[in-house]
């Protein structure tokens, strides 16, 4: 598939989403490397999407979490020359091993370079958040496995502001070697997938992590269709273009596809670098 279709990609996601709950209750974990999980339903679902989204030959490529390492450098320069989309086959590994339903599946498509359109869906809750052209759409289905999206929306996109007791949303390596000084509640998820498109809902204040490409390739082309505030933490702005100046993309760098340094998304500016001085100020 080479073009955005937001019907073909909703029917992707929820043929995905079940594959994901097939698997829930056996999901066969495993440790990578780097100690963190992957189960069966992190490739069988990549497997999947690989099967529909990557075609060199067509000028569509596909980089995902579980698959990115074995890209020729051919490919990834195909895949920035062309279309590319970036796939999170189970965003929240953690929670879905232990059946904690913060977890989802996360889609962005990438043109030359620039992140087009996302989407997100969230097997566990039902939810699901897609974005066609300038408008993004919401929907709320269920029960489980028989999902209906037919009906869904554009988003009400709601603001919160600083001081009115908004969560903010960590990633672990946040939770567990930093700190910010606001009383406000912080949760972390262990995911992307939820606390950003939840951001544009109005559910939490912002989102503050170390990330990889795949994390919040989805996500973000939501958020700032939303007009929401994406940056690192140094102040570079993270912007629909993927590059070198918010990425590690070198071949053979040990963070390749990391983002370079914390980021932050809030719903202002404003408020972004309100947290990240706190922030900042406490490492």
């Amino acid at each position: 598939m080479r073009a955005w279709n937001r019907e073909a990609v909703i029917g992707l996601l929820v043929e995905c989403g079940r594959i994901g709950l097939d698997y829930y209750d056996e999901p066969g974990r495993e440790f990578k490397s780097d100690r963190s999980l992957v189960t069966a339903a992190d490739r069988a679902i990549e497997e999947r999407l690989s099967e529909v989204l990557h075609d060199p030959p067509g000028g569509s490529y596909l980089i995902g979490e579980e698959t990115a390492a074995d890209l020729s450098e051919e490919d990834v320069g195909g895949a920035f020359a062309n279309v590319a989309w970036i796939v999170d086959p189970i965003d929240g590994t953690a929670p879905y091993a232990h059946h904690v339903p913060t977890w989802g599946i996360s889609i962005g498509m990438m043109k030359e370079g620039v992140l087009q359109e996302g989407a997100i869906f969230l097997p566990a809750t039902g939810e699901i958040f897609v974005s066609d052209g300038d408008r993004v759409y919401h929907g709320v289905s269920g029960p489980h496995l028989d999902w209906d999206f037919s009906g869904i929306g554009e988003i009400e996109v709601k603001v919160r502001s600083l001081d009115d007791g908004g969560m903010i949303a960590l990633t672990q390596s946040i939770a567990k070697g930093a700190r910010i000084s606001l009383p406000n509640p912080v949760q972390a998820l262990c995911c992307a997938v939820m606390p950003m498109p939840y951001l544009c809902l109005g559910r939490y204040l912002a989102y503050v992590g170390s990330l990889k490409l795949w994390d919040i390739a989805g996500g973000l082309a939501l958020l700032l269709k939303c007009g929401l505030s994406a940056k690192l933490l140094t102040g570079e702005p993270i912007c629909e273009r993927v590059s070198g100046d918010v990425y590690f993309l070198e071949p053979g760098h040990p963070r390749r596809w990391s983002t370079k340094g914390p980021a932050i998304f809030a719903p202002t500016e404003e408020i972004a670098d309100k947290i990240g001085a706190v922030f900042i100020q406490n490492q």
